[in-house]
């Protein structure tokens, strides 16, 4: 079984192929990216004009720790003390120093060591002891667990505490650093916020460019004396975004003036827990941050893990006073992959840019224009706002610990990206209080968001506001109404779902219309004056009146292009035109290839360097494999560019990163996937031409995209039957499709069952971190379907994880078969067809608990095939793209209203390859559907005539019915017309074209 132990949290940097040895190249500046990141985000010509430089300004670096002896990290403009604070929420450091020994002696000994201790106090007349092992570091660490730099990571170090001064307050640690078991030439140190002091582990020999020491300070110590905690940065990364921040020295950073508060939450090889962030983010604000800057992420881009961030962000970033600045992530360029902050006003996200010249100065690269790095994670976020909020350049020479490389190194990612976000709201902020501006931490967001400019080529998913501008957010943040940038006046909600909405995503599924709640945050009645980009979104008003407190609804009506693509739509409301709108959001929507109508497809394109392009397949049960293959073109100058080839899943999970075309070590010119049994839904196809072409002696990137879907399918995503009550049997025709494969086979059916029935439920105590078993039970040959879902009794905030088990008949022992893990989710559910039979037994997780245990409710069903579903349909020979008639005998159940079945393909081996769902509605009530010219539909009870409020599907797109009647564009032309409403007869009309 696969636990999640715990969140891990990546280094969100991608090492470049260059790597910048600064104090090997002479005559290398390691100032020139640095300078034309500053170039492009305005924040030198700021600098320059008000002689900001962000002192006063504190800035937490939350990250793998930072070098305090990097010479640029030493003091700022004015001699302060540039580090100012120090802590450490890791174990990496930690040092039990559970030996007591008596002092007043010129040695001690331990563990069979002696140490030489003349002339070292103690007040209470004992010393603690203890060791720290370069072996405790994690071995996947940057810095090889070798403290010392002397070749091996087997090297111990006494550590040994002291109380100097009142006896039994122990504040004074000695560390061995030297390996020479003398103590008494080792620096005596103090935590580090009392004193600033940092010592060595090794001693450099300053004949050679190798640098043999790393440096490290003393972030904690127990009053007792039993721990202490040595911290440093065993990775360089921490450093790196302290330096973009605010390095003084050979290196300037964004803003030299800065304090940094150095919080360690993640070990050597940036590994770390959201807890520990957490407490991270607490330190920073109760020590007086003004800006946190957080440049990790999750591993992983799923939309659970992401929504796990947001509510942990949301909750730890209350505090208006303190700006968290976060970068996007590392996971793109699928949709939805950036890190989502949900709707806090006071954390903002941000993505990766590089101008021409930076990719020139940094990778000899030759792009031409502004871009965004393809792995910049890209939005909408779960709540429908444009993520990321803005960007800035993610590429830049900067420090890091002195051991690496010579204290210098060029890295990018979004975790550049941040601090230089960080670093600019450093100089704002300090402007402002120059300027007696009382400026709060969403004011400071809006303002960076507000001044940014967007990037032509990329939508709000990408770049959310574009890249930053520290003169014109000035300018915003100086002449702006306060209330206006710190309050949100409108709160957006969508009728369906619970919470604040940002924004509007259909991407599995598109709507013709869409109702949205406004509801009046402020104090007084507001007058909202509606626009929408012209185009394909419109609203049904001009103005809203939203009384304080009361939602009003305006409907949105979609008419979306029909060149597949991605397209995104701006609607807002203004209290007055010609000011920042009171309410601002987007729609993005996908509308996708639909591989069901047309089951191979190929398309052929070409691109510059570091562009991408977006391709969007709906896949539809049934399908039993689709094929994904990008080939490389090679120029009339025989050059072949390089493509980046990745493929998301309906659910937004990446499941296939490759390349194909030229590479430094095998170039190949084709790279394929197969998804087998791939989920229905809308699969998301992103090509990228990758920035180092020039390398190649290519300008482009040319290819072809083939897509092809195999397997017997229907258009719609299950096949719905109806029958009046009473009925004993039915008799319905329906078209199956071949797609790209030929097979000799023939359709069979199994079922029917009451979805409602053989529900058995039991009620379990989870407790946290412990693992619940369900009761064992009984799948039989003849079962059809089995589904388990576990749900909390009461209210309940906390995750847990779902596992099945099936016994192996031939060894004994349990198997796993089956799990649903998704992250901060307290509902899990496993849905399997055609279950092998045999004894199954479930498990609950509780991996997060509040309060220790809770009460959650087990359910299984288990679902027999009753053999209703008779299929007409010969074995035969059936070649690909061909269409035939497959004829269903339903005996309908005596009772009973709503029933599932399948249709499955088998091959003339036997073998099923996908199934496809039937469901059946038995029900006498049934609906009038007119469609009146013009554009307008009603739908009423048969029976009474009565106005009914429902949803329609017209040529697969809902529409809302309200009070019995719905209005779509006039030029639509209707092809299909389905109502599917449990109180009702299916409505299913297909229009002869």
């Amino acid at each position: 079984m696969l636990r999640k132990l715990q969140i891990i949290i990546i280094i969100l940097m991608l090492l470049s192929p260059v790597q910048v040895h600064a104090q090997e190249e002479a005559n290398f500046d390691v100032n020139a990216g640095m300078k034309e990141a500053l170039r492009v985000i305005r924040a030198d010509v700021f600098r320059e004009n008000t002689g900001a430089d962000g002192r006063g300004i504190k800035v937490a670096v939350i990250d793998t720790g930072v070098d305090v002896s990097h010479p640029d990290l030493q003091k700022t403009p004015e001699g302060n003390i540039k580090i100012v604070d120090y802590a450490d929420f890791t174990d990496e450091g930690r040092v039990d120093t559970k030996y007591s020994v008596a002092a007043g002696g010129n040695t001690v000994s331990v563990e069979g060591k002696e140490f030489n201790v003349a002339g070292i106090i103690s007040k209470s007349g004992k010393f603690h002891l203890g060791f720290l092992k370069e072996s405790q570091l994690n071995e996947r660490g940057y810095i090889n667990q070798d403290l010392n730099r002397d070749g091996d990571n087997n090297d111990s170090f006494g550590v040994l505490i002291t109380d100097p001064i009142l006896p039994g307050i122990y504040d004074t640690v000695y560390v061995d650093g030297n390996l020479n078991s003398n103590f008494t030439d080792d620096k005596p140190l103090k935590v580090y916020n009392r004193g600033f002091q940092w010592a060595n582990f090794g001693k450099d020999n300053p004949d050679t460019d190798y640098v043999e020491e790393s440096s490290f300070v003393v972030s904690e110590i127990s009053p007792g004396g039993d721990l202490v905690r040595l911290s440093f940065d065993g990775n360089g990364h921490g450093t790196h975004v302290a330096g973009i921040i605010g390095a003084y020295g050979t290196l300037k950073g964004t803003a030299p003036g800065v304090q940094i508060l150095a919080i360690k939450a993640l070990g050597s090889s940036g590994d770390g827990s959201w807890d520990s962030i957490a407490s991270a983010v607490d330190y920073a604000k109760k020590h007086g941050a003004d800006i946190i800057n957080i440049s990790i992420g999750n591993i992983s881009s799923s939309g659970e893990e992401q929504m796990a961030q947001s509510r942990l962000l949301k909750k730890i970033s209350l505090d208006r006073k303190t700006l968290v600045v976060m970068a996007a992530g590392n996971t793109g360029p699928g949709l939805s992959t950036a890190a989502d902050a949900g709707d806090s006003g006071s954390v903002i996200t941000v993505g990766a840019y590089m101008s021409s010249a930076l990719w020139n100065i940094n990778y000899n690269a030759q792009v031409p224009g502004e871009t965004l790095w393809y792995f910049s994670g890209m939005g909408p976020a779960s709540s429908g706002s444009p993520l990321p909020s803005v960007v800035a350049p993610s590429s830049a020479v900067s420090t890091v610990a002195r051991w690496d490389s010579g204290g210098y190194f060029l890295m990018d990612g979004t975790s550049m990206a941040a601090p230089f976000v960080s670093g600019s709201a450093a100089l704002l902020l300090q402007k402002a209080r120059t300027e007696g501006i009382s400026v709060s931490a969403a004011a400071l967001k809006k303002s960076l968001e507000k001044g940014a400019r967007k990037i032509d080529g990329y939508a709000p998913v990408e770049q959310g506001n574009g890249l930053i501008d520290v003169v014109k957010s000035w300018d915003i943040l100086k002449n702006n109404s306060l209330k206006d940038l710190n309050i949100r006046q409108v709160e957006i909600k969508l009728p369906e779902s619970p919470g604040y909405k940002g924004g509007v995503l259909l991407r599995n599924k598109l709507a013709g219309k869409i109702g949205i709640l406004l509801t009046n945050l402020s104090d007084s009645l507001l007058k909202l004056k509606l626009e929408s980009d012209p185009g394909w979104v419109r609203l049904n008003k001009d103005y809203v009146l939203l009384p304080r407190g009361k939602p009003r609804e305006i409907m949105l009506s979609y008419d979306f292009p029909k060149q597949p693509g991605l397209y995104t739509a701006r609607t807002a409301g203004y209290l007055k035109i010609g000011e920042s709108p009171a309410v601002d959001f987007i729609t993005t929507a996908v509308v996708p290839y639909n591989l069901a109508s047309s089951d191979s497809m190929s398309f052929k394109n070409s691109l510059l360097p570091a562009r991408w392009y977006r391709y969007f397949f709906k896949t539809a049960p049934g399908m039993s494999e689709v094929n994904f293959s990008l080939t490389i073109l090679k120029e009339k100058n025989n050059a072949i560019g390089r493509g980046l080839f990745y493929i998301y899943a309906p659910d937004g999970q990446k499941v296939f990163e490759d390349y194909a075309g030229s590479d430094y070590m095998a170039s190949r010119d084709r790279v394929a996937f197969t998804a087998k049994n791939p989920a229905p839904g809308v699969w998301e196809v992103v090509v990228v031409s990758d920035y180092n072409l020039s390398d190649f002696g290519a300008d482009r990137t040319s290819y072809n995209l083939s897509v092809s879907a195999s397997g017997a399918f229907t258009e719609s995503d299950y096949v719905t039957l109806s029958a009046k009550k009473g009925q004993k049997q039915i008799s319905r025709e329906i078209l199956l499709k071949n797609g790209n494969k030929a097979f000799r086979g023939h359709v069979i059916g199994f079922g029917l069952a009451e979805e409602t029935r053989d529900i058995v439920s039991n009620q379990v105590e989870v407790k946290q971190g412990e693992l619940t078993s369900g009761p064992a039970f009984t799948v039989p040959p003849d079962a059809m379907s089995l589904n388990i879902e576990v749900e909390p009794v009461g209210t309940f905030s906390g995750d847990v994880d779902l596992y099945l088990y099936k016994k192996n008949d031939k060894t004994g022992k349990y198997e796993e078969v089956a799990s649903s893990a998704r992250v901060d989710v307290a509902e899990e559910k496993i849905k399997m067809v055609r279950p092998s039979p045999g004894e199954y037994i479930a498990y609950i997780d509780g991996f997060s608990i509040p309060g220790g245990n809770a009460e959650f409710r087990i359910k299984r069903q288990v679902l027999t095939d009753r053999k209703d579903i008779a299929v007409q349909d010969p074995l035969t020979a059936h070649p690909p793209g061909m269409s035939w008639k497959v004829k269903l005998n339903i005996n309908v159940p005596e009772s009973g209203t709503n029933f599932i079945g399948y249709l499955a393909v088998k091959d003339e081996s036997g073998n099923e390859s996908s199934w496809i769902p039937v469901k059946l509605r038995v029900q006498d009530r049934e609906l009038l559907v007119q469609v009146i010219p013009g554009g307008s539909i009603t739908v009423r009870e048969k029976d009474t005539l009565k106005p009914v409020d429902t949803s329609i599907i017209i040529n697969g797109m809902a529409y809302p019915v309200k009070k019995g009647s719905v209005r779509i564009p006039e030029h639509v032309k209707i092809k299909s017309l389905e109502i599917y409403d449990d109180r009702y007869t299916p409505v299913i009309i297909r229009y002869e074209q």
